[in-house]
């Protein structure tokens, strides 16, 4: 495979969007390592998404599977509904248009490859290993991107971030044929459909819909009835628990691990960085992946193209990204992430209470929920407060240091 300018290691939203962006504003050579064989095998997410995403990255309406005007939340016995505009992507199809697009600038990019690990020489990674049709390989970059999602194939040998601090999590989806009358995102926060977690249902086209469980792995221990039911039968359990939904049959399953913190990380390195969920840039309210992965791309591509102008890809040179992104989320990252421990740990009235108060947010507030950039009184307006929430505490405050 010989050797390249910036080499991309993973063929996800972030990774493709880092080498479209390099594509598109440079002439480096570029390529991209996936180890799927198609790029549409990646079919890992729900696909829900904002405008930011299909209008901000010029994402064609034609990957779009569904849009609705609106997010419904849900606690056990009560609802509110939000003014925020969403769309569901066909996530496959959106992959490989990514791949086409980053292709059309000249970007190479190249499936059944499966990246080993960093080649480092004197503390700077100069390429990587991996293996093609069972054989070794060697390739070698100025600069390389670490895309490779929760498994952090370039990261996790270089200790760029800490695991072990991380939470992590699990979610499925049937996204399926069938009868769905809601024209809305809808997330419930219910511990009999999603023990320490939410489960969704978001509308997927004409005669369609995704209907899925997500939950973290501590907050379900704690919130699970039976640790023996698994996930499918939850999702079926909520699928025949509702009559505003009906399934005729089940076309795809989609299913993914959650590695989730403050995201406050090691973003780059002497002739790398880290982008999308390698270094855990998952929103940690709400789970949403592709938007904020999507983010890190485009501030990496920015700080990466002029150290490849300069010459100079060490992480000095590089560092603009990480200070970058822990400026414009790390704060409020670190809010979401209190949030979201506090709300999957709610009791039933809480969940019906947090559902309750975000009736009253105001367009203004519906938006800045959208935008993960609610503030300080945003979050008391909506934390429905008991005494039991003390001993919380401790814990809690370790994602301020």
């Amino acid at each position: 495979m010989g050797s390249y300018d910036v080499l991309v290691a993973g063929g996800g939203p972030s990774g493709l969007q880092f080498a479209r962006e390099l594509g598109r504003r440079t002439e480096h050579s570029v390529g991209v390592l996936e180890a799927n064989d198609e790029l549409s095998e990646n079919d890992k997410s729900t696909g829900g998404t904002f405008h930011q995403v299909v209008d901000g990255f010029d994402v064609s309406e034609e990957v779009v599977m569904d849009s609705s005007p609106e997010v419904v939340f849900e606690g056990p016995d009560a609802s509110a509904r939000l003014p925020i505009p969403n769309h569901v992507l066909d996530f496959p199809a959106f992959v490989e248009f990514l791949g086409e697009r980053a292709a059309s600038h000249g970007v190479d990019v190249l499936t059944g490859v499966r990246v080993l690990e960093p080649i480092v020489e004197d503390g700077r990674v100069v390429g990587v290993r991996c293996r093609r049709r069972r054989q070794r390989e060697e390739v070698r970059a100025d600069l390389v991107v670490d895309a490779t999602g929760p498994a952090g194939a370039l990261t996790r040998r270089l200790g760029m971030w800490d695991r072990t601090r991380a939470q992590r999590g699990i979610g499925k989806e049937f996204e399926v044929e069938g009868r769905f009358e809601e024209d809305a995102l809808l997330f419930r926060f219910d511990h009999r459909y999603a023990p320490g977690g939410y489960a969704w249902v978001f509308p997927a086209g004409e005669g369609a819909f995704k209907i899925g469980v997500c939950w973290v792995d501590d907050f379900y221990e704690r919130h699970a009835r039976d640790e023996n039911t698994s996930i499918d039968a939850y999702i079926e359990r909520w699928i025949e628990s509702d009559s505003r939904w009906s399934v005729e049959s089940i076309r795809a399953v989609h299913a993914g691990e959650v590695i989730s913190d403050n995201s406050i990380h090691r973003r780059a390195g002497d002739g790398i960085v880290a982008v999308g969920d390698s270094v855990s840039s998952i929103n940690p309210l709400f789970g949403e992946g592709i938007r904020p992965g999507m983010e890190s791309a485009e501030m990496a591509a920015d700080i990466a193209i002029e150290a490849l102008r300069a010459g100079d890809t060490s992480r000095e040179a590089l560092l603009g990204y990480e200070r970058r992104w822990n400026r414009e989320k790390g704060a409020s990252w670190r809010r979401q992430r209190i949030v979201g421990e506090l709300l999957y740990d709610f009791d039933a009235g809480q969940q019906n209470g947090f559902v309750r108060r975000c009736r009253s947010l105001s367009e203004e507030g519906a938006e800045r929920l959208q935008r993960y950039e609610l503030t300080i009184g945003d979050l008391f307006g909506l934390y429905p407060f008991r005494a039991s929430d003390l001993p919380k505490l401790p814990r809690l405050l370790r994602h301020l240091r």
